[in-house]
């Protein structure tokens, strides 16, 4: 049996208590295995104990695993470009209780992952590559926070037996996610610290060279998020490139213009273990279609990723 992780939030992110449970046991009911469990990704909301053991039930009720879960950053943000001072519960914040406060944001999430039996969580890290241009030394200001709570993390991660993967970002140019994954990966081994790939980020920042990006770290590649768009068009402005418009529609591999076949080389050179995931947004009125064409995929992805193992 071929086993295949889907994202808990592909039909929204409902609060109600029903519809998380109906929307996992849609995906176990499509063949699904694994979970990647995705709610409050964004936000400062804390789990409570008693909500832990209430999820790890409904995985158990309808026989799904976790493969993986995402943790928040804290506060939503108004860009990802500039650096939020108010955030709450930001573990990048120049602010050091907010900071303390986004640590043990992330100590939340890991305590949930052990519950769920999940062994890696997914964070964003936004880099505000504007704020460095325009204010002297907030670089330097920014790796020295962003340093002190991975530092602070460790202990904790290596114990627990969980990684931290560092998503691929569509908000920020590619130079400046090389920057920033050269700074954190000279400093953390790959035992604490990875990726998690972002196929749709990855096309919309590099479009058809997203795979060198990947090539990169690929001995980092401990996480995936599989989906697929159009790319994304940029603009050069004086000698640097800017994002001017994406389309990070998070549909089904082959229903956009990824090169799965290059993804899939890169997956079968990585140390990534399967279960796959695939993180897809259904915005269409049957869900169990979406659902099957989605399996159908994942299977495909699977299958070639095994292949050029052998």
């Amino acid at each position: 049996m071929i086993e295949l992780g889907f994202a808990s939030d592909f039909g929204g992110q409902s609060t109600k208590l029903s519809e998380i449970r109906e929307g996992l046991r849609r995906i176990s009911e499509a063949g699904f295995t694994h979970v990647h469990w995705c709610h409050e990704w964004d936000g400062d909301y804390l789990y409570a104990p008693s909500e832990m053991l209430q999820i790890k039930s409904w995985f158990d009720t309808f026989g799904l695993k976790a493969k993986s879960l995402h943790a928040s950053k804290g506060s939503r943000i108004a860009s990802a470009m500039r650096k939020d001072m108010e955030a709450r519960k930001d573990f990048a914040s120049f602010h050091e209780y907010s900071r303390q406060a986004g640590v043990e944001l992330i100590r939340n999430r890991m305590e949930l992952a052990e519950v769920l039996g999940a062994r890696e969580i997914v964070i964003h890290l936004y880099v505000p590559y504007l704020t460095f241009r325009e204010q002297p030394g907030s670089e330097e200001q920014f790796y020295r926070q962003v340093f002190k709570s991975f530092d602070e993390l460790k202990p904790e991660a290596m114990e627990r037996g969980i990684r931290i993967c560092l998503e691929t970002m569509l908000e920020i140019p590619a130079r400046e996610q090389y920057r920033q994954f050269d700074r954190i990966f000279a400093r953390y081994p790959k035992e604490y610290i990875g990726i998690c790939w972002d196929t749709g980020h990855t096309h919309v920042i590099l479009n058809e060279d997203m795979t060198t990006f990947a090539k990169r770290y690929r001995d980092r590649i401990f996480s995936v998020h599989l989906n697929d768009n159009l790319g994304g068009p940029r603009i050069d402005l004086d000698g640097k490139e800017e994002l001017v418009w994406c389309c990070d529609m998070h549909w089904i591999p082959w229903e956009g213009t990824i090169d799965w076949e290059a993804v899939t080389d890169v997956l079968a050179e990585s140390p990534y273990e399967l279960p796959i995931v695939l993180e897809l947004n259904c915005h269409e009125k049957n869900q169990k279609e979406f659902l099957r064409r989605s399996y159908e995929a994942g299977i495909r992805l699977a299958n070639e990723m095994e292949r050029k193992r052998i």
